[in-house]
């Protein structure tokens, strides 16, 4: 017990709180609690130097956008149902705002559904080039969000990272399969519970959840494995919601700016529809930041109220 308190003592005391009302963050309760977290957070997200960290992340997400999907579709080859990338593709325009996905549709549909079987070739080595470096930056960027030191080896960060790209692919045509299987678990449906319309498990009804639980699972398994130091689940799931969130609105809100406001043709022609991911890329990085940022506010404000209780 004595352990646990100088160990929390000593973390309360290298914690530098950077609000101007660190009472408020330490001892607050309810909404002005809450604002205190939020402040202290975008004081960090700042002081951290997150807003470089996510435009390296949007850049090598653009860089990796392609060959990663070259690759999900070489997966759907090499497994022998074609049908999965059409499933996906049509996954991918239903949750991405409409806006930002139909200038790069055309590009998506061409690299998803020619039929390849070169698992192992240029599209996983590109995929595993570029997209490696950026799960490098959210590690860097989640690192400092929690306040860690690397002290891992290349040797074991560079196939963790592998690891992460060549899971996440999995997971997505993982993904695209359960889709293909909800017309099939409909027409179950029905045949076990006479009544029940057959086509009621559409993917306009699964989409939005299915989405969500995609990004959830990606952001748990994210602040889980890169950072250099393990993180608790209760510790982590305040920032994962909240990322999660965010992009949500962050989607519905970029997408009525694009549609409403944004003319990127008339300033970047043909690259319009690129330019307007890697913006909506970035937001996005800084939002993932961001939710780091917030657990380690909530991670001050715990142990100063377990200090407390020691005394």
């Amino acid at each position: 017990m004595k352990a646990a308190n100088k160990k929390a003592a000593d973390d309360t005391k290298h914690q530098r709180i950077l609000s101007d009302q660190p009472g408020d963050l330490l001892k607050a309760r309810g909404p002005r609690a809450a604002r205190a977290v939020i402040r202290e957070a975008l004081l960090r997200l700042w002081d951290d130097q997150a807003l470089s960290l996510a435009g390296n992340i949007a850049f090598r997400a653009i860089l990796a956008m392609f060959p990663f999907l070259i690759f999900v579709s070489s997966l759907t080859a090499f497994i022998g149902d074609p049908g999965v990338a059409n499933r996906l593709i049509e996954f991918l325009i239903a949750i991405v705002p409409a806006p930002l996905v139909d200038t790069l549709v055309a590009e998506v549909r061409a690299v998803m559904t020619v039929r390849r079987g070169d698992v192992a070739g240029v599209g996983l080595l590109l995929t595993i080039w570029f997209a490696v470096g950026g799960v490098d930056s959210v590690r860097v960027g989640l690192n400092r969000a929690y306040d860690i030191k690397e002290e891992r080896s290349t040797l074991l960060i560079y196939p963790l990272q592998i690891m992460v790209v060549v899971g996440g692919a999995l997971v997505f045509v993982v993904a695209g399969y359960l889709l293909v299987l909800a017309p099939l678990a409909g027409s179950l449906a029905d045949r076990l519970l006479p009544g029940i319309e057959p086509g009621w498990l559409t993917l306009d009804l699964v989409r939005y959840p299915a989405a969500a639980a995609l990004l959830t699972t990606a952001l748990f398994a994210a602040h889980a494995l890169l950072p250099g130091r393990r993180i608790r689940f209760s510790n982590m799931w305040p920032g994962v919601l909240i990322t999660v969130a965010v992009w949500m609105v962050l989607a519905g809100a970029f997408s009525l700016y694009l549609a409403r406001f944004a003319d990127y043709a008339s300033y970047y022609a043909g690259l319009a529809g690129v330019i307007a991911a890697l913006y909506f890329i970035y937001l996005a990085a800084v939002v993932l930041i961001f939710g780091g940022e917030v657990n380690r506010a909530l991670r001050i404000r715990r142990l100063s109220r377990a200090m407390r209780g020691t005394l």
